[in-house]
């Protein structure tokens, strides 16, 4: 259950998402103890320094999230992610939880990719924090307006969320319009979707080079594979 934990962690947490259920909540209106939850609301420039990251100079040329490019020096990054036309924005409804707006419009994409000198993509930058009993993992979420999404859900032995069980995942989610840092958080009681921060997240380089390389054009996208995949199955 640890490895499959840490696996969903490093999903995209909204990529794509299109979600319809008989079960979705139809109330526009939001719970007055979301106040309570803390917002991961920023400016959309991130400037990091990755583990190692000296490592990677001569390999890492820039970096890129969707149709935004970044600098890479001296072993971390600088991007400023996009803005986000209307028509990429995407609406969601999620079964079993409470959102409070449900006119709300999404987007992201996946994670923040390296690239070389000659255009092809390297690997993936991860936002993370590991622990023997416990992990983290973190990425960023635009949407067109505020909004919450409270509310529990469990997930099985492979990994789908469902209505009922024994590992629950608990969201408590306050997004502002704009961009937002989203953390999946998971321990030996359970998990939870939040934007409260996480102290200790560090940025680390997956190398994919190791094995090969492909034109950013060419490269096989399955990891955008979002984690809310998994709901309703």
């Amino acid at each position: 259950m640890k490895k499959l934990l840490k696996k969903l962690a490093l999903l995209p947490l909204f990529c794509g998402l299109v979600l319809t259920s008989a079960c979705s909540n139809d109330d526009d209106n939001g719970n007055d103890n979301n106040n309570d939850i803390p917002t991961s609301w920023f400016d959309g420039t991130i400037t990091a320094t990755v583990v190692n990251g000296n490592d990677y100079n001569d390999l890492i040329s820039s970096v890129v999230y969707g149709t935004a490019t970044g600098i890479w020096s001296n072993g971390g990054f600088t991007i400023t992610l996009p803005t986000i036309p209307l028509d990429q924005l995407t609406a969601i409804t999620i079964p079993g939880l409470i959102i409070s707006d449900n006119n709300t419009r999404i987007y992201e994409a996946t994670f923040i990719r390296g690239l070389d000198s000659e255009g092809n993509l390297v690997g993936e930058l991860h936002h993370i924090k590991e622990e023997e009993n416990s992990f983290a993992g973190a990425n960023f979420i635009y949407v067109d307006r505020d909004v919450t999404i409270t509310g529990l859900l469990f997930i099985d032995d492979e990994g789908y969320f469902v209505s009922e069980g024994d590992f629950p995942l608990r969201w408590n989610v306050s997004l502002k319009k704009g961009w937002n840092w989203m953390y999946f958080t998971t321990d030996e009681t359970g998990a939870e979707m939040s934007t409260r921060a996480v102290s200790g997240m560090r940025w680390y380089f997956e190398n994919w080079s190791r094995e090969f390389s492909a034109p950013m054009a060419t490269k096989n996208t399955t990891q955008n594979r979002s984690v809310f995949s998994r709901l309703g199955r």
